[in-house]
């Protein structure tokens, strides 16, 4: 649990813009491995990736049972500060990677779910394709088209030339 909580903290985050869902969905995703553990292990699955995967799908879950949630969190992505209570955020700001992060509101969810996936978490697109469900050419179209809907957004907010 130590050592991947504040990764799926920081991933459910971004992906559901909300910091109490969150860590439902990270609690939710650590009830489900205890109660899966042996069968996890017995079929071979690297567990990070099943990790990813459940609080993806937890996520996504919360998010299409509270549709008047979502209709409020989009209202908010536009103004809400993603980092407002990350204690690893508030060392970042006022740097380039912070204002990128803040930027990543600008995107569709799923373009977001890749770009943090690979650029925060730092995993490999068979990875991010495991836990999307998606296949390996899918997830690098998606990390290609969202870093330059990025760029765009940080060329006409001034932030790069």
């Amino acid at each position: 649990m130590e050592l991947y909580q504040a990764s799926l903290l920081r991933y459910a985050t971004r992906v559901l813009n909300n910091e109490e869902a969150a860590q439902e969905v990270v609690q939710e995703t650590f009830i489900r491995l205890n109660e899966n553990l042996e069968k996890i292990a017995a079929c071979g699955i690297p567990l990070r990736s099943w990790l990813f995967r459940t609080v993806h799908n937890a996520a996504i879950d919360s998010i299409r049972k509270e549709s008047r949630r979502r209709l409020l969190h989009d209202r908010r992505s536009k103004q809400a500060d993603v980092f407002s209570s990350d204690p690893s955020a508030r060392q970042e700001r006022g740097e380039p990677k912070a204002l990128a992060m803040r930027h990543l509101n600008t995107l569709k969810p799923k373009e977001r779910e890749v770009l943090v996936l690979r650029l925060q978490e730092g995993m490999p697109y068979g990875e991010i394709a495991a836990v999307l469900k998606r296949s390996e050419g899918y997830v690098g179209t998606l990390i290609h088209t969202a870093t330059k809907k990025l760029s765009r957004s940080l060329q006409q907010a001034g932030a790069v030339s």
